[in-house]
């Protein structure tokens, strides 16, 4: 039977870079936690890679704590950090493939056991501790039981042909039966894309996705506004990861975390994730200290001074989307670069700038760029981006933000407003 699932997949294309070797003993640490595990059904898979924090996995600019070797289907680390801290583990063929499910969990004073699955057979995986380990696999374990009940109710609708419109399958049938990607094909999918919810489920499907929604969001915060814990601080935290989530979630954490467990890195995290997030057109851009290619610090808003209008580039020698639009941008610079338009990159790199110089080199970059190695000072966070896509940030000589990510036509519009036509050489 065909199941409805939401599954995140990522766009990244290739795995991170500069593997590190396990753990060593740290007996001065106040968190020893014992890693093991069994690995099932996944023969193609020898090496986990995990993360500690919830910045984790965020893109291919992080680097893991440590690479943990699958063998003979078991896996095993002794991990000896500062604090109890949120972990995932990630199967280092699927970050590979570009798509991966990661196992979270609370690394404690304690032994976590793993047992590990493939894909299709995901909702076997056990992940089993003591103390915020169990509290967080609980809370986890409730809501996955909310939504297994559910899904069986979308599961019916679906073998009843009561869960998509009939405008809706017809589509998809037309999109499957060209073979080829055709411009005809590409405009059917144009179309699909462009449906609304009212367009692709039907009327029972629509009430019981709201349903779902509401009691899925009632549950997690009757969890989240209960006594303040790591284990409840993770799971709001995952709520901010790419978005801001409901007001609701926002609130707790202003009400109760941010006093509570303000120094917590989790809620560091969320609260880098609630500003960036919450940047908009007419914010002032999020000034930050960044090195050069030579190591020499600068710092943003010094570099601006004089500058008229000023494209933050934020950008990385692996995203290529990211190099597409900066080279897009390099013919406007060379017109307006004297009168007062300026541009700064700030890579975000792995390990070390070999990559990134190579790509200036190659796109033919002339203006400034800075560095975020390893996600040292979390800047794309800063300015709500975690995840691998980058984002640009033009603002005027007041600091005024005027767009994110424009297109290279309302680039051009926006610099010759303020700085006229291009004077002759």
């Amino acid at each position: 039977m065909k199941r409805i699932t939401m599954i995140l997949c990522s766009l990244l294309a290739a795995a991170c870079a500069g593997n590190q070797p396990t753990t060593e003993q740290n007996t001065d640490a106040a968190v020893h936690c014992h890693i093991e595990g069994k690995v099932h059904n996944r023969p193609q898979s020898d090496e986990l890679l995990l993360y500690v924090g919830i910045e984790g996995l965020a893109a291919q600019s992080t680097q893991p704590h440590t690479v943990i070797e699958i063998r003979g289907g078991e896996f095993s680390c002794d991990l000896y950090i500062d604090e109890p801290q949120y972990c995932e583990l990630v199967f280092a063929d699927e970050l590979a493939n570009g798509a991966w499910r990661t196992i979270d969990f609370i690394a404690d004073n304690c032994t976590v056991k793993f047992d590990l699955y493939p894909e299709d057979e995901f909702l076997k995986t056990k992940v089993e501790g003591t103390g915020a380990t169990a509290e967080y696999q609980s809370y986890k374990s409730q809501l996955r039981a909310m939504q297994e009940q559910v899904q069986k109710e979308y599961d019916k609708l679906y073998d009843e042909n009561r869960y998509n419109t009939k405008e809706y399958d017809a589509l998809i049938a037309q999109i499957e039966a060209i073979k080829e990607n055709t411009p005809e094909r590409t405009a059917l999918i144009e179309q699909l894309q462009a449906m609304t919810d009212e367009e692709q489920y039907t009327p029972e499907a629509i009430a019981l996705r709201k349903r779902d929604k509401a009691e899925y969001k009632a549950a997690l915060l009757s969890i989240v506004e209960g006594e303040p814990s790591l284990a409840r601080l993770a799971l709001l935290a995952r709520q901010m990861v790419y978005r801001l989530p409901d007001q609701e979630f926002i609130d707790v954490f202003e009400q109760i975390y941010a006093i509570e467990m303000p120094e917590n890195p989790v809620s560091q995290f969320c609260r880098r994730q609630i500003d960036g997030l919450s940047l908009q057109v007419g914010n002032h851009y999020v000034d930050f200290e960044a090195p050069d290619l030579n190591g020499e610090m600068h710092r943003l808003s010094e570099m601006v001074e004089g500058a008229k209008i000023v494209m933050l580039d934020l950008w990385a020698s692996w995203c290529g989307p990211c190099r597409r639009a900066s080279k897009e941008m390099i013919p406007l610079y060379e017109k307006y670069k004297n009168q007062g338009f300026m541009v700064i990159g700030i890579a975000r790199e792995s390990g070390s700038t070999d990559a990134m110089e190579a790509a200036v080199s190659k796109d033919g970059y002339e203006w400034p760029q800075l560095v975020e190695l390893d996600d040292r000072a979390n800047i794309w966070s800063q300015y709500g981006c975690i995840n691998g896509a980058g984002r640009r940030i033009l603002f005027n000589d007041e600091g005024e933000i005027l767009a994110f990510d424009p297109t290279i036509e309302e680039l051009t519009a926006e610099v010759e407003k303020h700085l006229g036509a291009p004077k002759a050489e």
